[in-house]
């Protein structure tokens, strides 16, 4: 291969590597609302150990290695004192992998937020942001007022 021929090679992989990069970190931290319907088997209420909370619980998986599972696990701990009857439910898949393959974690960390029935009503893949967790909290207490009513 001649210089320039390497050369296009090098740019065009340094680009394909910034456009990978720059998709990836764009999903980190989005709340993806998840259907029932899609979500068959989305109850959690059979994990051991686990006890939801009145209105809805902030599920995170994490490991111990996990340098973002840290302040996720902060801004989510804050958010359930400052919520009544939110609670925030940290798992370590290290020691459960079976959760990790029941539930799809492919990263730490990746939050679940679920109604009072124990339902998945919307999964954030990457530490969290506040905002983001607010507003999705918001749309499940309020879906919960709803069925209530």
């Amino acid at each position: 291969m001649d210089a320039g021929t390497v050369a296009l090679v090098l740019v065009g992989l340094v680009l394909a590597a910034t456009l990978l990069g720059v998709l990836h970190r764009a999903t980190q931290g989005r709340a993806r609302a998840v259907s029932a319907r899609r979500n068959g088997d989305a109850r959690i209420v059979s994990i051991a150990g686990v006890a939801l909370g009145g209105r809805a619980t902030l599920l995170q998986f994490s490991t111990e290695v996990c340098a973002p599972c840290k302040s996720t696990a902060r801004v989510l701990d804050d958010l359930a004192a400052r919520t009544e009857e939110v609670t925030h439910v940290d798992l370590d898949v290290t020691h459960r992998p079976e959760l990790a393959s029941r539930y799809r974690v492919l990263q730490t960390p990746t939050t679940l937020i679920l109604d009072a029935d124990g339902a998945v009503r919307a999964r954030i893949g990457g530490a969290v942001r506040r905002d983001v967790v607010v507003a999705e909290l918001e749309r499940v207490l309020a879906l919960d007022r709803v069925l209530a009513a």
